[in-house]
C-alpha cells in the first residue's frame, strides 16, 4: 500500500481519538512471538548511500497514525463481521502475537517511496493493504482451530487476484478488475457477423422478450438469524435486552433487622470482553492471559449505565427479595418532594464505586434516597415481567418463529429450556412412552425441552396461541449412564474475542449455517419437521455430576403450550466448587463457605452458605435462596421458579420503555393517594 508522509504522526495513543471507541483483542495468532516471521532479503536498518537513497523496513509504532488507522478499519470489518451493535468505533488492539506493521522506505530522502506491510504470518511474508489482511484478521478472530482452508484471505486460498476477495468478502475497493486488466478481444474482419446472422438474433432477441417469464413460486428464505446464532454460540449466560439482577459490591441495610438490598434490578444493553492476566508476582512470565465477559447494563429506577463483569449479574429468576425486605418496600414513602417522573432519584446510584465513572458529583444523593429509588426500580421491573411475544417469523403465514421474549429472557430455536410441570403432571398416567426415571431422586429435578420449533395456532385469531416441541430430556446422574449413548453430545469448547474458551460468537467452521447478513440468498437444507430454521448445535452442559438423558425415543417430540416454560437452562450460574458447596450445605452438611468476593454471585452464595450456620431460621431463609439459584440449573422443580408472563406485546424496546413509563406512573400514583383520596406526600410544582 503506497502511503504518504503524513500519515506517519504520532497521535500520542494507540487507539481512535473518538469517545464511542471501543477496543477488541486478538483471541490468537498464526504468527510466533518468539521467532517473528519477517520478509527475508529486505534490510530492517536505515542505510543511505551517498546518493542519499535509502532501502529499509521501519518499525511503525502503534501510537503512528499509519497503525491507529489500519487497526481502526480491520477492527470495524471484524466488528460487522460479528454482528456487534452499531453506533461505534471498533479498533483492535496492537497485532497478533508475533505480527508487526512496517513503512517500506524506498527511493531518495528526504522524499522516498512509503509501502505498508504487515508482517509475521505463517501463510504470506506481508499483507500488503488492509483488504488483503481483513479476511484473515476475521478468520483469527473466529476460528479456533485455525485451520487455513477456513480462512478468505488472497493467500489462504490462493486467490491470484484481490478483486475476487474483494467481491467474496465484500470489502470495499475494486469489485472489478481495471480496463487495462480485462482482455477485449475484437472479432477479426473476416469474423464479422453477416447482414442474415444479424437478423436471425434481432428474431431471436424479439421472440424472448415477448415470451412470458415464469412467475417463481413465493419461496421462504430460511436463514439463522445472525443475533440468534451468536447468541447460541457466544458461551456468554445473558443477552441484550434481558432483565437481570446485579450483585451489591456493598448491600445497603433499609431496616434494623439486617434487612438490606443485596442486588438491584438492570437491563443488559450490550456486552464486550477484558483480557487480564492470571495472579503472578512482579517480573514473572509464566502466567496466562484470561478473557471475561463484560456487560454494559442500564440500573432500573436511576437509568445509571456502567459495564460489569458478568460474575456480578444473575438472571432474573435466580433472586427474589426477601419477604422482610418486600413489606418494608410496600410501606414505603418518598423522602422527599416528588414529580409524576420520580426524576429526584435519577441521581441515587447502588453501586457508588463508579460515582467517579459516572462523573456523580458527592452529596448528589443519601443513603436514605435507596429504598425509594429501588421501590421505584421494582415497580418497573413489575411491569416488565408479565410481558412476552414470539420473535423472528420464518414462514410466510408468520407460524412459525425463531425466539421469544419470554418475561425477563431472550428464547431462541435450539435453546434448551426448563419446565413448569413435574414428570407426574406431564405424563400422570405414562402414556406418552417416556422412558422410566433414572433414579428415584430425578423426579425432584426439572424436565428439560430443546426447542425445536415454535409456532402458533393458525385459527387463533390473536396470534396468541403460542405452542413449543423438541426433545425431552432429564438430568440424570453420570453413574447411573453407564452407557455413553445416553450422554447427549456436549458443544465442543471454543474460543472467542468476547470471552474465555467458552464459544464462539460466530459458528464454527464445521457447521456451515445460513445467516442473513451473509448469504442472503442461501436457503437451510430442510429438516424432518416444521423447524427449517434449525442450526446444528450441541447439548450446553449438564451440572457437574450428571447428564442429559434423553426421555423419547427417535422420531418423538414433546409439543406444549408455551405456559409450560419455566425459562432458560443456566449451566455456569456457579463455579463447580461453589456449587459443590452450595448443594452439601442444602444436604445439612457442615461447610465452610470458604473465601468470600463481595458484588459477586459467588460471594452472594458463600455468604448465604456462612449465615445458613447460625441457627435453625438462618439455615432455612438461606435454603430458599440457594434453592432459587439452583433452580435456573435444573436441579430442582421449575414450578417454583418460573416465567408467568400474562400480556402480549411486541417490540423489546417498546416494552421496555412502556414499562418504565407505566412503573414511575403506578409508584407516583401510589405514593400521592391514600385509600381514603387523600395524601401527604410533597410534591413538586409542575
Amino acid at each position: 500500500m503506497v502511503a504518504g508522509a503524513g500519515i506517519f504522526t504520532d497521535t500520542g495513543q494507540i487507539g481512535p481519538k473518538e469517545s464511542n471507541a471501543q477496543m477488541l483483542e486478538w483471541p490468537r495468532s498464526d504468527g510466533d512471538a518468539s521467532d517473528p516471521r519477517r520478509p527475508t532479503g529486505v534490510s530492517f536498518t536505515k542505510n543511505e548511500d551517498s546518493e542519499r537513497n535509502v532501502n529499509y523496513y521501519r518499525l511503525v509504532r502503534d501510537t503512528e497514525e499509519a497503525s491507529v488507522s489500519w487497526r481502526r478499519d480491520i477492527g470495524t470489518y471484524v466488528a460487522d463481521a460479528m454482528g456487534l451493535p452499531a453506533g461505534r468505533i471498533y479498533w483492535m488492539k496492537g497485532w497478533p502475537a508475533g505480527y508487526a506493521l512496517y513503512d517500506h522506505q524506498k527511493g531518495q530522502l528526504p522524499n522516498p517511496r512509503h509501502d505498508l506491510y504487515l508482517c509475521g504470518s505463517a501463510t504470506t511474508a506481508r499483507f500488503r493493504s488492509k483488504n488483503e489482511f481483513k479476511p484473515h484478521a476475521k478468520w483469527l478472530v473466529t476460528d479456533p482451530t485455525l485451520n487455513p482452508q477456513n480462512c478468505g484471505c488472497k493467500y489462504c486460498t490462493k486467490t491470484k487476484s484481490q478483486v475476487e476477495v474483494n467481491q467474496v468478502q465484500k470489502l470495499s475497493g475494486l469489485q472489478r478488475a481495471p480496463e487495462h486488466h480485462q482482455r477485449v478481444t475484437k472479432s477479426a474482419p473476416s469474423e464479422a457477423m453477416t447482414h442474415a446472422q444479424r437478423k436471425i438474433i434481432r428474431e431471436q432477441n424479439k421472440a424472448n422478450q415477448q415470451k412470458p417469464k415464469a412467475t417463481p413460486a413465493l419461496e421462504q428464505v430460511l436463514t439463522a438469524l445472525p443475533e440468534r446464532v451468536r447468541d447460541l454460540n457466544s458461551g456468554r449466560i445473558f443477552r441484550a435486552y434481558e432483565l437481570v439482577w446485579v450483585a451489591l459490591m456493598e448491600p445497603v441495610p433499609v431496616a434494623d433487622d439486617g434487612t438490606e438490598i443485596d442486588f438491584w434490578p438492570a437491563i443488559v444493553l450490550s456486552y464486550s470482553t477484558k483480557n487480564e492476566p492470571t495472579p503472578h508476582k512482579p517480573g514473572e512470565i509464566d502466567y496466562d492471559i484470561v478473557s471475561r465477559f463484560m456487560f454494559n447494563i442500564r440500573l432500573l429506577g436511576v437509568n445509571h449505565q456502567v459495564t460489569v463483569p458478568e460474575n456480578r449479574l444473575l438472571p432474573q429468576l435466580g433472586y427474589t427479595p426477601s419477604q422482610s425486605l418486600l413489606a418494608i418496600v410496600k410501606e414505603c414513602p418518598p423522602n422527599r418532594p416528588i414529580s409524576p417522573g420520580l426524576s429526584e432519584y435519577t441521581h441515587f446510584n447502588p453501586l457508588p464505586e463508579y460515582d467517579r465513572v459516572l462523573e456523580i458529583r458527592p452529596g448528589a444523593y443519601t443513603r436514605d434516597d435507596a429504598l425509594p429509588a429501588f421501590t421505584l426500580a421494582l415497580h418497573i421491573m413489575g411491569c416488565l415481567v408479565p410481558v412476552w411475544s414470539a420473535t423472528n417469523a420464518y414462514s410466510n403465514d408468520d407460524e412459525l418463529f425463531q425466539g421469544l421474549w419470554w418475561g425477563a429472557e431472550r428464547i431462541w430455536l435450539e435453546d434448551v429450556v426448563r419446565l413448569r410441570p413435574s414428570r407426574d403432571e406431564l405424563d400422570p398416567d405414562n402414556a406418552m412412552g417416556l422412558l422410566p426415571p433414572s433414579s428415584e431422586d430425578a423426579l425432584d429435578r426439572a424436565l428439560f425441552l430443546r426447542l425445536a420449533h415454535i409456532a402458533t395456532d393458525q385459527e387463533d385469531p390473536t396470534g396468541t396461541n403460542i405452542s413449543v416441541g423438541g426433545d425431552l430430556y432429564e438430568l440424570a446422574r453420570k453413574e447411573t449412564q453407564p452407557d455413553s449413548a445416553h450422554k447427549s453430545p456436549q458443544a465442543p469448547s471454543r474460543a472467542s474475542i468476547f470471552g474465555p474458551p467458552t464459544g464462539l460468537l460466530v459458528p464454527p467452521s464445521s457447521v456451515p449455517v445460513a445467516t442473513s447478513s451473509e448469504h442472503p440468498d442461501s436457503e437451510l437444507a430442510p429438516t424432518a419437521g416444521p423447524s427449517l430454521a434449525r442450526t446444528p448445535q450441541g447439548m450446553p452442559p449438564a451440572p457437574p455430576g450428571f447428564v442429559f438423558r434423553k426421555l423419547l425415543g427417535t422420531g418423538n417430540e414433546m409439543v406444549l403450550d408455551i405456559g409450560a416454560v419455566a425459562g432458560r437452562y443456566y449451566s455456569q450460574i456457579l463455579p463447580t466448587e461453589t456449587l459443590d458447596r452450595v448443594r452439601r450445605t442444602l444436604n445439612g452438611e457442615s461447610v465452610k463457605a470458604g473465601h468470600t468476593v463481595k458484588g459477586t454471585v459467588e460471594g452472594y452464595a458463600r455468604e448465604r452458605i456462612r449465615r445458613s450456620r447460625v441457627d435453625t431460621h438462618a439455615f432455612e431463609s438461606s435454603k430458599d435462596t440457594l434453592v432459587q439459584i439452583l433452580t435456573l440449573m435444573g436441579l430442582h422443580l421449575g414450578q417454583g421458579n418460573a416465567m408467568q408472563p400474562e400480556q402480549w406485546a411486541k417490540g423489546r424496546l417498546n416494552t421496555i420503555k412502556g414499562a418504565e413509563a407505566n412503573g414511575r406512573s403506578n409508584l407516583f400514583e401510589q405514593w400521592t393517594t391514600r385509600v381514603d383520596g387523600s395524601s401527604d406526600v410533597e410534591m413538586l410544582d409542575p
